[in-house]
């Protein structure tokens, strides 16, 4: 008998017994009535039983298939089995994708992106490494064979790779290939990458990379390579924009939106190999060419300003540039269309705006299934916003480039088009056609269409102007659609957009992106150059007189600035250490203790809360930018090279050696400083004291220990191969000597070592 609370939700089925309609609650509705009994009986254990109940009563042991015919219809599949979007083919298919090569598009968003990665240039031990990985690995991975999982069976889906060692391989379409097969050969999974120097390309499933026997080995070597700052994971098409921008040593670099950190890892690294020190500046000191040479390394190396605005984000862009340790770096807490005075003009600045992501959903496939075109109509006003506040910063002759990971031509080329035009001759776009040979692209666009669609819309309509956009109660700028007019004509357009690049998923097999490199002409910048804010806030949401109904303009989750930086990462400001008397002779007896008299004291750094309880190095050009902008909120500049000496009171010096800065003091430590052979530096990252008389009567590294004339911190470097070096800093005590260096550390370090000695033979 039915009853009354099942009514609603009552479905007919026909019993075989009495040919008969009887009256079955479905399993929505006694799923409904087990929550009822539960809220008012429940006690422990009673879910799984309810449940099972639930099921027994509408007529089966098993929960209803979702399958086709027995209940939810089946999901439309996308990247990764993922759903897919209407909105997404009608906008791209066609006029942003050519037709002709949509399938190969659609195949390349399903397929997982490739590992891809690259070698610091300013670490120390990157060429070792990187001559480890080709020796070791490059050739191939060896054993692939995954472990047989649980139950004996092969599942492609969870398992994703080669075939699993005491298995029976799928057949068909259901066998797990080891690497996909390039003109008819099976290719490489680990290659470098044709048009991009120290940068490789792994293309495995994660799965297989941490779980098959060969590649799990690689994985161990790339992790410890991380961790000591050697590589840098990131994705390929995210590496153009700098390496078409030019950055080398000695310029001074913003990034106006730079979390989470790999383009200004990047440009970093650009800082490497800098220009050798002024002859006054050599004599000055009485420097040895070696000496010249790590001087003008920290001096000359310029300065890159990472800035970004959002709170947790800029944390994150911190780690890493805390990570690769390096004096030229300063992390800056500001928005990037309100910078305070940085000292100067800029010789290149990268602006990689905030986007809708669309070219990462190889990476991100959740993506898909939200995306829609008023995100983009939204992005527009803030991203022309931050590249005239880029372009601003500009010195003449200086070069800068627009980038996002998006495919909207509304985000990309309305952006330079417009930011062309508002310059009036004061910029120009650069033709890059010599720059990366090899790198798939496409040229920028010409013409396109402005898209509206919300996520309530089943199909995206074409605007035609402004007017158009405001009657469907949506606020367009004007210079979201193609440029026309006489001030287009004057900037070369539209023709001059077909000098940006397109980067797309099919093409390289990895992401979509966008470039445009533009130059600062003699021209000066029109007074009114800037956008006002007026008018400017696209993103309200309203109803709309026409269209779809519940039509947006909404900002995407990772446009936005959701939090302001957390109280405890709130720094004081950075003043020079010679500022008072006391960091001032902290800094003095350092320079005298450690033979450092080639470092100038004004390019040691404090904390003006801190009272010198650490000391940080700074390049001459990141010393001028923070003497210039006392406003700045710096939350990282330069690098730790000294704290407070708080352990071994019989120092003679006040300041020990920080591990952050030995390897850039080092190479000009005239005093403090002993060489260690490989076996000798692998028993200190043992992590035990190590007494002088247990070591050889002949070693180097017992007679620099016997002969210094104090207790304290001191540097212990050893030679890997020519030009690769580790340094590690150390507490020379009595009678032994120990290394002062974080346990983490010292575990990569010595897996680092014990690898070189194995290859070694010794």
């Amino acid at each position: 008998k039915p009853c009354r609370l099942w009514s609603p939700d009552l479905s007919p089925c026909a019993t075989a017994a009495t040919n008969a309609v009887c009256r079955r609650p479905s399993f929505a509705a006694l799923q409904a009535l087990a929550e009822i009994a539960l809220a008012t009986f429940g006690g422990a254990g009673s879910m799984g039983a309810a449940r099972k109940a639930v099921r027994t009563a509408s007529g089966g042991d098993e929960k209803p298939s979702k399958q086709p015919g027995g209940g939810k219809p089946p999901r439309q599949q996308g990247p990764h089995g993922g759903g897919s979007n209407p909105l997404f083919e009608q906008c791209y298919r066609g006029s942003i994708v050519p037709e002709a090569e949509w399938p190969d598009f659609v195949a390349a968003l399903r397929r997982e992106l490739p590992v891809t990665f690259r070698f610091a240039a300013a670490h120390p031990l990157a060429a070792s490494l990187a001559a480890h990985l080709e020796e070791e690995f490059a050739g191939g991975l060896g054993d692939m064979s995954m472990p047989l999982p649980e139950g004996g069976v092969c599942d492609k889906d969870v398992h994703g790779g080669p075939t699993c060692a005491g298995a029976a391989p799928p057949e068909g379409d259901a066998a797990c290939p080891e690497v996909r097969e390039e003109g008819g050969e099976q290719a490489q999974p680990l290659v470098r990458l044709p048009w991009l120097d120290s940068v490789w390309r792994l293309d495995l499933p994660k799965v297989v990379l941490r779980r098959a026997p060969g590649p799990k080995r690689l994985h161990g070597f790339l992790k410890r390579c991380t961790e000591l700052g050697a590589i840098s994971r990131q994705e390929a098409v995210s590496m153009v924009p700098v390496a078409v921008l030019g950055c080398h040593s000695g310029l001074r670099i913003l990034d106006t939106c730079a979390s989470p950190g790999m383009k200004t890892l990047q440009m970093i690294d650009a800082a490497a190999t800098s220009p050798p020190l002024a002859e006054a500046e050599r004599g000055q000191g009485g420097l040895s060419e070696g000496e010249s040479a790590a001087a003008a390394a920290v001096l000359n190396s310029g300065v890159v300003v990472a800035n970004e605005l959002d709170g947790r984000r800029c944390c994150m862009l911190a780690h890493h540039v805390l990570r690769v340790r390096h004096p030229a770096g300063l992390v800056a807490h500001h928005s990037a269309v309100a910078l305070p005075p940085l000292g100067g003009a800029f010789d290149r600045v990268l602006c990689d705006v905030p986007c809708s992501g669309d070219g990462t959903i190889r990476k991100a496939p959740q993506l898909l299934t939200g995306w829609r075109p008023n995100r983009s109509n939204a992005l527009h006003p803030l991203q022309l916003r931050i590249a005239c506040a880029g372009a601003a910063q500009l010195r003449v002759g200086g070069r800068m480039v627009y980038s996002t990971c998006a495919l909207s031509p509304v985000e990309n080329e309305a952006v330079v088009a417009a930011l062309l035009r508002r310059a009036a001759g004061a910029l120009q776009l650069v033709d890059c056609e010599g720059l990366l040979p090899g790198l798939p692209r496409r040229p920028g666009l010409e013409a396109w269409e402005v898209r509206a669609g919300s996520r309530h819309c089943k199909s995206a309509a074409s605007l035609q102007s402004p007017a158009e956009a405001n009657e469907r109660g949506l606020s367009i700028p004007t210079s979201a659609w193609p440029p026309a007019g006489e001030a287009a004509a004057r900037a070369g357009l539209p023709g001059a957009l077909r000098l940006c690049w397109r980067l797309y998923p099919h093409l390289g097999d990895g992401g979509g992106f966008f470039v445009a490199l533009l130059e600062r002409t003699s021209a000066p910048l029109p007074p009114d150059f800037l956008p006002g804010t007026e008018g400017e806030k696209t993103a309200e949401t309203e109803v709309p007189s026409g269209g779809c109904e519940g039509e947006e303009l909404e900002l995407p989750e990772e446009a936005l600035c959701k939090e302001a930086l957390p109280e405890a990462q709130r720094e004081a400001s950075f003043a020079a250490a010679p500022a008072s008397e006391r960091t001032a002779a902290l800094i003095e007896e350092a320079r005298e203790f450690y033979g450092l008299e080639a470092l100038p004291a004004g390019n040691f750094l404090v904390r003006t809360d801190g009272d010198g309880r650490n000391i940080y190095l700074v390049s001459n050009a990141l010393r001028d930018v923070l003497s210039g902008s006392p406003e700045i909120k710096a939350m990282v500049a330069g690098v730790r090279v000294f704290d407070e000496n708080r352990f071994l009171k019989s120092s003679a010096c006040r300041l020990r050696l920080a591990q952050e800065g030995a390897r850039w003091l080092a190479p000009l430590m005239r005093r403090r400083r002993c060489h260690a052979n490989p076996a000798e530096m692998l028993q200190l990252l043992e992590g035990e004291k190590v007494l002088f008389n247990s070591l050889d009567e002949a070693s180097p590294l017992r007679t620099s220990l016997e002969t210094m004339d104090a207790q304290g911190s001191a540097v212990v470097s050893c030679e890997l191969v020519p030009g690769a070096e580790i340094h590690a800093a150390a507490e020379r005590g009595a009678e032994c000597l120990s290394l002062f260096v974080n346990q983490h550390e010292l575990r990569e370090l010595r897996e680092c070592l014990a690898e070189f000695l194995v290859r070694r033979g010794g």
